[in-house]
């Protein structure tokens, strides 16, 4: 199981994007929090422990404190500035920890092939798309080790060692990993992967317009 942190937050009132310059000069960051039929609640968090949850803990689902109220939240989507940096709007849906949600876990590959006779290590699928209860979102990446791979044995999505509380949305023929043999065809993909909408970035309902930076 995710593990569950605490990020405080204040709600704000100022609009548009001078208010939200002033605000990151005060070292926050602002955000909007929606969902579960609930008004949006424009809010405020530390730029700095925002940071660390997200690029040191790997943390995606949160305790969120607004003025002292908690609620569970999934960090939905993060805005960085043009330089990929420094973040600039935070997205944060409600959630119940029960809820069942489609998110997307990091593929790493650990160690490196013994004998690869004459391939190339060819890597075409970097994230596993998987739906589990809210509270169960790993925060760690699915880990596939590569030692024994070998030409012609390439390693499948059915072949990898995930969380007993995933489940996989990726065709399980998919090759995730393999050593292709310079000018040799790459391996055909069983059928096309379905994409959880979470994936892509969700147009917010009647109501919930994100405010303009």
């Amino acid at each position: 199981m995710a593990d569950i942190v605490t990020l405080q937050a204040q709600a704000r009132t100022g609009k548009g994007g001078r208010a939200s310059a002033k605000l990151r000069k005060k070292g926050l960051i602002p955000g909007v929090v929606y969902g579960h039929k609930e008004p949006n609640a424009e809010v405020a968090v530390s730029a700095e422990e925002l940071d660390r949850i997200i690029r040191v803990q790997h943390v995606r689902t949160l305790s969120l404190s607004v003025d002292g109220k908690a609620q569970t939240v999934l960090i939905k989507e993060v805005q960085w500035d043009h330089l990929g940096r420094d973040m600039i709007h935070v997205d944060f849906l409600r959630k119940d920890a029960s809820e069942r949600v489609k998110v997307t876990v990091a593929v790493e590959l650990r160690n490196a092939p013994k004998q690869t006779g004459g391939g190339v290590l060819d890597h075409p699928i970097h994230v596993l798309h998987v739906e589990c209860a809210f509270s169960d979102i790993p925060k760690d990446p699915i880990r596939v080790d590569v030692t024994n791979l070998t030409v012609g044995h390439p390693i499948h999505v059915r072949e990898l060692t995930v969380p007993p509380a995933l489940t996989v949305l990726d065709n399980p023929e998919t090759v995730v990993v393999q050593l292709r043999l310079p000018g040799a065809e790459e391996i055909a993909e069983a059928a096309e992967i379905a994409t959880p909408e979470v994936i892509k970035k969700e147009g917010k309902k009647a109501g919930d317009e994100e405010e303009s930076k």
